[in-house]
């Protein structure tokens, strides 16, 4: 099989519906093999490669599916770099597949090569803006590198992945099978051990003025019919993020919106009055933190916190937990959901004096911006 037509069909394999894309001298040796599979993925040809980009970024925010891109060799696949920036702050996760010089020709500073530091060195580019760069330069590489390279994309928490090809690796052939499928995205969905649940309900039991903070975590989990249920059962207020926005009706009469510096009346003044926050799948970064400008909108350590979320890096990065859980915010919240069903322990009339308190904050909100 050709490099390209490996790639081709691996893409259709693991259902990858489309490929936005640019032409250049780099990348014509795939599209033979993208037009023999153009009935099962469709190759779109924006105008400018960054659009590329965040068209597969928009596909993924929306479906929580990935696609894939295509770019040529230099300055073409250079444009993906403001693209997959975006895609990787956000979590969101596409393929982005780059072009790079032949192999035959590495190192000799052939058209558009960089090689100042090492040969066809455009993964380099790419490191900080994605999870993992790869660059198989034989077609026998191939199959674990599109294995490795969509697990990696669509596994933990979500995120660009750069595959970059030599284009003498598109028309080469070797005696070459399709990988196995990857995992499929969200099959991963680690949950917390049973000694942390028990440590929430207890953090839960002895706080009397508890928030759930959810963000972009909560939209990529699914998890607003497990939040808002856990929400109502015991009437938590909910703050957002930005990126959480949507998870749980914004209408709803326990959603505050969303805070810091940007953010509502109400959802700063239970932030910072707070006695316990229960964080989903958000990363206290410096908007939803008002810069971390003590007191403002969050009153950390004074406040207890439990924090949630799938990547560990993101635990204690800006505010130290007092129980920090690596976790699916989806299968969290079912667990908890499930240990407070069995132990009855805490009553939504616990906190009544809280939740009006916090009515009247937004009473006040929405006097003030009624005009």
């Amino acid at each position: 099989m050709k490099g390209g037509e490996l790639i081709a069909q691996y893409l259709v394999q693991e259902d990858i519906p489309y490929i936005f894309g640019i032409c250049g001298h780099g990348n014509v040796g795939i599209l033979d093999a993208l037009y023999d599979v153009k009935d099962k993925l469709t190759l779109i040809s924006p105008r400018h490669e960054q659009c590329a980009g965040h068209m597969a970024d928009a596909y993924f925010r929306v479906k929580h599916k990935p696609v894939a891109t295509l770019t040529s060799t230099g300055p073409g696949s250079a444009n993906m770099v403001m693209s997959c920036a975006t895609a990787l702050s956000d979590s969101s996760a596409f393929l982005c597949i780059t072009s790079n010089v032949p192999t035959s020709q590495h190192n000799r500073a052939p058209f558009q090569e960089l090689y100042k530091h090492n040969q066809a060195d455009f993964a380099q580019v790419m490191r900080p803006v994605v999870k993992r760069a790869f660059q198989p330069t034989r077609v026998d590489m191939l199959p674990l590198a599109l294995r490795q390279a969509m697990d990696t994309m669509v596994t933990g928490r979500p995120g660009p992945v750069n595959l970059d090809i030599p284009y003498n690796v598109y028309q080469e052939e070797d005696a070459v099978f399709l990988p196995s499928s990857s995992h499929i995205h969200r099959n991963h969905r680690p949950g917390a051990n049973e000694n942390d649940v028990e440590t929430v309900l207890s953090m839960m039991s002895d706080a009397h003025k508890p928030v759930l903070f959810i963000g972009h975590g909560a939209t990529l989990s699914e998890a607003g019919v497990e939040i808002l249920e856990l929400a109502e059962k015991l009437q938590i207020p909910v703050i957002t993020s930005p990126n959480g926005m949507g998870v749980i009706p914004g209408d709803h009469p326990l959603a505050l919106g969303f805070i810091g510096r940007n953010g509502a009346y109400p959802a700063n003044e239970a932030g910072r009055r707070a006695d316990l926050v229960i964080t989903l799948g958000t990363r206290f970064d410096d908007r939803s933190s008002s810069s971390w400008h003590a007191g403002y909108s969050w009153n950390f350590p004074k406040t207890r916190l439990i924090h949630v979320d799938i990547d560990p890096q993101e635990l204690g990065r800006n505010y130290v937990p007092d129980l920090g859980i690596i976790a699916d915010v989806k299968v969290f919240t079912r667990q908890l959901l499930k240990a407070l069903s069995v132990q009855n322990a805490i009553n939504a009339t616990k906190y009544a004096p809280w939740l009006s308190e916090v009515k009247g904050w937004q009473s006040q909100w929405e006097t003030f911006i009624k005009p």
